[in-house]
């Protein structure tokens, strides 16, 4: 019998870096809202994402989805992400580097993880283009 594991958090930060004496996760910018010039846009720039799962009963393995929230279109879609615990009431970690996100439009996105056809959790994500403010403030 297959147990459902528990999502215990879902992150996206610029980066994060794992300590390679403690195996520590080092957690730097996270956010869950971007600006952009223009639209179409898509970030050229590596995101992070870190997956923290519970009730994990052996190995499993998790697919996350980057979604339009206006049109349910799965615009990225990382598959195979192998997560295994001796013990289910331990917690279990992944990070994942995003390459890039498109963002047809501004709007709601969400980073969802996905266990066989359940979902998990979500991660919202909000999108708006830059204010001409916001643009001379950066001069």
């Amino acid at each position: 019998m297959a147990f459902k594991p528990s999502l215990q958090s879902i992150i996206l930060a610029d980066h994060i870096y794992v300590d390679s004496t403690t195996g520590k996760k080092i957690i730097c910018g996270t956010f869950n809202h971007l600006t952009v010039d223009a639209f179409p846009s898509q970030s050229m720039i590596s995101k992070y994402a870190l997956v923290a799962l519970t009730d994990v009963h052996g190995a499993v393995s998790i697919v996350l989805k980057y979604v339009d929230l206006s049109t349910g279109e799965t615009l990225l879609e990382m598959q195979g992400l192998e997560m295994e615990a001796d013990d289910p009431l331990e917690t279990v970690e992944v990070v994942v580097e995003i390459t890039s996100l498109p963002m047809p439009h501004a709007g709601y996105y969400s980073l969802e993880a996905h266990w066989k056809s359940d979902v998990l959790g979500i991660l919202r994500i909000s999108v708006d283009e830059t204010t001409p403010e916001q643009a001379e403030s950066d001069d």
